[in-house]
């Protein structure tokens, strides 16, 4: 644990030995007392530093301490420091309403109680030690964030160089460029593209993150059929979907429903949500891609796989969180597919929630977009 920071207290009073008796009362809180013998100097001291606390005598030459308190408020900087006012108990009720209609936080009478001074002032050292010490926190907690993003974009860069060059060459000694592969070899070629696949998306994914996390992911928005979105990732589906004997069916309506969003970032949404879909199933898949038109375009993904709690509806959304089902083999990937989806949708003016799920009986994901106007209404049929 390191150290709290040392506060600084201005008091403020145009008598020097009420500013040497304040000083006395404050030592034993070890902060820093400032000393100000006028409203100008305790103004020009607040411009040079931040206080944790100003003490100042209402009654003083040329500029009152409400005077002082009145500009002090007017900075933006110091729109929010403690002022106590030290003022005789004789004029307290008039003293104290102008105060607080000045912000005050507080009246310390004359004769002053050291021990009520010290615990008064004592809450605002902690007060202001407690907030900067959450200021450095969030401090550390950006710049680390800054520096993972800036490790998981260098680690994803350093990456896609070999894997390029290992799919190259994976590539052709499968179409037969070093010659004609053994048969047994074919399985084994087999896999290790598959193993390549997944760990081009797995730096994809890391690349993409870092991009959104950084602001640098570009866009190219154009209006857009989702109909078209939702039957090309069907298709892109379906070896998958055959090779797990899944039952995918689209169900979409007679005409185009458009939206205005990137393209690839869109089918790259819809892509996430079947092969998530096709993933997380107890036994045989099923999924049902459907589209819906109407002032809000609806592309949902429904499946009967093992169903989101109801706590982590939200969670599934973050970075690196994935559900786990202790009825199911590990899966490959990172955790970020649908961290990726819902701000590519936020980028395109939409959004992507969890519309239905119950934990063994499946979920219903949909990707929201604003539509673009067409003249006919679109009637739905089953494909």
């Amino acid at each position: 644990m390191t150290e709290p920071r040392r506060a600084a207290i201005l008091i403020v009073d145009d008598e020097p030995a009420n500013l040497t008796a304040l000083e006395a009362v404050l030592a034993p809180l070890n902060q820093d007392i400032m000393r100000a013998t006028s409203g100008r100097e305790a103004l020009r001291q607040l411009l040079r530093q931040h206080f944790a606390l100003v003490l100042m005598d209402v009654k003083m030459p040329a500029m009152d301490g409400f005077e002082t308190a009145e500009i002090i408020r007017s900075r933006l900087a110091n729109e929010t420091t403690p002022i106590i006012f030290v003022t005789a108990f004789g004029q307290a009720e008039q003293d104290m309403l102008r105060g607080y209609r000045l912000g005050a936080v507080d009246f310390i009478f004359k004769p002053i109680n050291a021990e009520m001074l010290r615990a008064k002032a004592g809450v605002f050292v902690q007060l202001f030690q407690n907030t900067e010490a959450i200021s450095d926190l969030l401090l550390q907690a950006e710049a680390a964030s800054v520096s993972k993003s800036d490790f998981l974009n260098m680690a994803a860069h350093e990456l896609r160089t070999p894997l390029s060059v290992l799919h190259g060459y994976l590539s052709m000694l499968q179409d037969g460029t070093f010659g004609e592969p053994p048969a047994d070899w074919r399985r084994v070629l087999d896999v290790l593209n598959v193993k390549a696949g997944e760990l081009n998306k797995i730096v994809d994914d890391l690349l993409t993150a870092s991009r959104l996390e950084t602001g640098t992911i570009g866009g190219n928005n154009s209006d857009l059929d989702l109909v078209a979105v939702a039957r090309g990732a069907v298709e892109r589906a379906a070896a998958r979907a055959e090779l797990l004997e899944a039952e995918l069916t689209l169900e979409i309506p007679n005409g185009p429903v458009l939206v205005h969003a990137d393209p690839i970032q869109v089918a790259r949404i819809a892509d996430n949500l079947i092969n998530n879909a096709l993933t997380y199933a107890h036994g045989t898949p099923w999924v049902r891609v459907s589209v819906l038109g109407g002032d809000h375009a609806l592309l949902a993904v429904e499946d009967r796989g093992i169903g989101i709690p109801h706590d982590m509806r939200e969670r599934i959304f973050e970075r690196f969180i994935r559900l786990n089902d202790p009825e199911m083999a590990p899966q490959p990937g990172t955790g970020l597919g649908l961290y990726i989806s819902r701000e590519l949708a936020h980028r395109n003016r939409g959004s992507l929630l969890v519309t239905r799920s119950e934990p063994g009986e499946g979920s219903t994901l949909a990707l929201r977009l604003p539509a673009v106007p067409v003249a006919a209404k679109a009637a739905s049929v089953a494909v």
